[in-house]
């Protein structure tokens, strides 16, 4: 070629020509007789597939996805904001992996949240493992992608005097729903989604099976380990048989109360504004010194996470915890380590075996 380059071309089996050009007469013979072999087997995808745009299949692979509607709207905006910016106009084949890491770099220097940057990467990510499962393209760059550490914050729990006031405050009808989730740590889905059946008086436990999501019921927990078996503790139990006598077997066990509106499925934002943060703004307890505190302003499910921290505090192991709460990852449970009465035990013995312990004077 007039520039210096060394140009290579083939044809498949139904005549189409593939042509590139390399800077070396070697490349351009050992690109042609890859080609050449891989067409031979069948294998050989279309090199033009890979001038798609980032946008183009994007849409593809969007319409082919089968997930929550309520994903898919949090999807949509994550793209909109942090990926489409950047991608769009992009050709397929031309994004390599020190562009993927350039885009993340670019994210964090905007000030975009790192769980706001995992999310997009990791949608990314999937695009282009469907650009590679289609044979758009030949590898993914998304590899080897350095992301922003996100910071886990330590689980918020209330004490059991906050828990006692909150439970005290509460409209009546909603007491033994919430003395249940401090005592199961069910999530919101599956403590509005429970049905009376699902409940083993006799045994004293119940069953997490149905899940309440802003779809409607629905039949399959959030993970499989969410499918589980739950020990009620005996005044739990007799709270929730008065609740429950009444109800017909297939009933909901919590719904709503409202006069004209009665016996429908409950809303996590309507019954957070109109029930649950009225109650923990208006109680209170004493605390160590004895004086009157505001309990914290801690959403619904920090009943979760207060469950889970009692148990903890009382010696329960954390795969114990992660089995009841249904955790489909032990790490997620260590988040509630430091509250293990023996968490520093090993530490502190350390310190005291000590011969001469470093001093100051009074």
């Amino acid at each position: 070629m007039k520039s210096g380059k060394w140009q290579a071309t083939v044809r498949n089996r139904i005549g189409d020509r593939f042509s590139e050009s390399f800077p070396l007469k070697a490349q351009a013979r050992a690109w042609g007789i890859e080609m050449e072999t891989q067409f031979a087997r069948g294998g050989m995808r279309d090199p033009r597939a890979g001038e798609v745009s980032f946008c183009e299949w994007h849409d593809r692979w969007w319409n082919a996805r089968i997930v929550e509607p309520h994903t898919l709207r949090g999807d949509a905006s994550n793209i909109k904001n942090h990926v489409m910016p950047y991608w769009a106009d992009w050709e397929m084949r031309s994004i390599t992996r020190m562009d993927v890491q350039s885009w993340i770099r670019t994210l964090v220097e905007k000030g975009a949240g790192a769980a706001a940057i995992k999310r997009a990467y990791n949608l990314t990510s999937s695009m282009m493992r469907a650009a590679v499962d289609d044979d758009v393209i030949a590898v993914s760059p998304c590899r080897s992608i350095d992301l922003p550490t996100i910071a886990v914050k330590p689980p918020q729990w209330f004490t059991l005097d906050q828990a006692q006031s909150i439970l005290d405050e509460l409209p009546a009808p909603w007491r033994t729903m919430c003395l249940l989730g401090f005592y199961t740590g069910l999530r919101w889905g599956e403590l509005t989604g429970l049905h009376r059946h699902r409940i083993d008086t006799r045994r004293a436990r119940l069953f997490v099976v149905e899940v309440n999501s802003k779809s409607g019921i629905k039949e399959y927990p959030k993970s499989s380990k969410s499918r589980r078996e739950v020990p009620l503790p005996p005044h739990v139990l007799d709270a929730l048989e008065r609740h429950i006598h009444r109800l017909d077997r297939d009933a909901v066990v919590f719904t709503t109360i409202t006069k004209g509106r009665t016996g429908r499925l409950l809303a996590d934002s309507n019954w957070r504004r109109q029930t649950w943060w009225p109650t923990v703004e208006a109680s209170y307890y004493f605390d160590t010194d004895g004086e009157q505190q505001l309990v914290p302003h801690y959403p619904p499910h920090s009943m979760r996470h207060t469950c889970a921290s009692w148990l903890v505090q009382k010696g329960v192991s954390l795969y114990e915890v992660q089995h009841l709460l249904g955790h489909e990852s032990f790490q997620t449970t260590q988040r509630y380590a430091h509250l293990q009465p023996d968490a520093h035990k090993a530490v502190l013995g350390a310190w005291e075996r000590m011969e001469a312990p470093l001093t100051v004077a009074a």
